[in-house]
């Protein structure tokens, strides 16, 4: 295995960590300002829980059907 193969290996890991993190942490956060702005509770936290979710596996799989 040559070096460039190893590192665009290493590359794309560190892409797709930091990818899923940060589309999910920052729907956490969107979420949880907006519930503090509104007072409406834990709603909108979920709901950007779960579109932060949605958002990160629909980055995975556009990142992957680009190895193909």
């Amino acid at each position: 295995m040559s070096k460039d193969s190893e590192q665009n290996k290493l590359a794309l890991a560190l892409t797709v960590g930091t990818l899923i993190s940060s589309n999910i942490v920052g729907g956490l956060l969107a979420g949880y300002f907006l519930d503090r702005w509104l007072g409406t509770g834990p709603w909108l936290l979920i709901i950007g829980l779960l579109l932060g979710t949605f958002g990160a596996f629909f980055s995975l799989y556009r990142i992957m059907s680009r190895l193909d």
